[in-house]
């Protein structure tokens, strides 16, 4: 069965996956009927222990135009009394009827809604600009040269080299072919620090240089010549390719969810529809979760 969502739910999702503080939260999760033995979609789920006791605390969702009314929260009630729920909420776009909040009160339901606010706090959330901005880099090598040192017999060059070569280690170990490292040095941090200070959206190919290069380890990594036969010292790997850099703001709103005071946006992020919350609990504690949806293959939140 499809996993459902609208972006009510995911933001619902996303404010509990700030709060859980250690219990797990599921976005549409499948439950068990009991009556039925079929199993039925919940949008979003908290499992956590008090104690030895597991705990399911269930919310449902209401994105309409119109509030929600009694019978929703009939429709809900009657739902959970058949699944393994202990705590039941109800959060609606829109908010309720008075007799909807009355009923689910007698029932032991909470209820919450989203009130949009223009609040001259927000910075409390995103920091003092009140804003929030995205930047992604995809880097992809297409050329690698390797400048190798000098022996008794051979002066130092640059050697054209082929994504299958071999590094080594000082005592002739074999490491690795030359594009396993080169992926791993395109993920380090030195490389992400340059390009969040120097890259630009206008910039389509670039060039790394590691001087000298070394193993996760830290020891010195070396080609072999094979006539004659020889291990000599890697002094640099200089690697080419194009590159693209996309920076971006969300266009962030803010209002509370029940006593939370959020901020949340959407942006388009390599592809993938990015959904970026920001909660400040009444302690005062604030979090930012980011989540992806979309056909570039996504991630969870963080």
């Amino acid at each position: 069965m499809p996993k459902r969502s609208n972006d009510f739910q995911r933001l619902v999702y996303l404010v509990r996956v700030n709060l859980a503080a250690g219990a797990t939260v599921t976005e549409s999760k499948m439950m068990r009927d009991r009556l039925t033995k079929r199993y039925r979609e919940v949008d979003v789920v908290v499992s956590g222990s008090v104690g030895t006791q597991k705990v399911n605390v269930c919310i449902e969702c209401r994105d309409h135009k119109r509030v929600a009314d009694v019978t929703w929260v009939d429709t809900m009630k009657s739902k959970h009394d058949r699944l393994d729920t202990h705590v039941l909420l109800l959060a609606a776009s829109q908010g309720f009827t008075k007799e909807a909040k009355d009923v689910a009160a007698m029932y032991g339901i909470e209820t919450y809604s989203l009130e949009e606010q223009d609040d001259p706090n927000i910075p409390g959330l995103l920091g003092p600009s009140g804003s929030l901005w995205h930047w992604t880099y995809s880097l992809s090598a297409d050329k690698v040269s390797v400048r190798v040192a000098a022996t008794s017999g051979l002066a130092a060059e640059t050697v054209a080299t082929t994504p299958d070569n071999l590094l080594y280690l000082a005592d002739g170990a074999e490491l690795c072919q030359l594009k396993e490292l080169v992926s791993q040095m395109l993920q380090t941090e030195h490389v992400r620090d340059y390009f969040m200070r120097e890259g630009r959206e206008e910039h389509i190919r670039f060039e790394v240089t590691w001087e000298p290069p070394a193993d996760s380890l830290g020891r010195p990594l070396f080609m072999q010549k094979l006539e004659p036969k020889v291990l000599r010292s890697v002094e640099s790997i200089r690697v080419f390719g194009p590159c693209k850099v996309q920076i971006g703001q969300f266009g962030m709103r803010h209002g509370r969810l029940g006593s939370v005071k959020i901020a949340w946006g959407k942006a388009t992020i390599g592809g993938q529809d990015a959904m970026a919350v920001a909660t400040m609990n009444e302690a005062g504690e604030t979090k930012l979760s980011l989540n992806f949806k979309g056909p570039a293959g996504g991630a969870g939140a963080a």
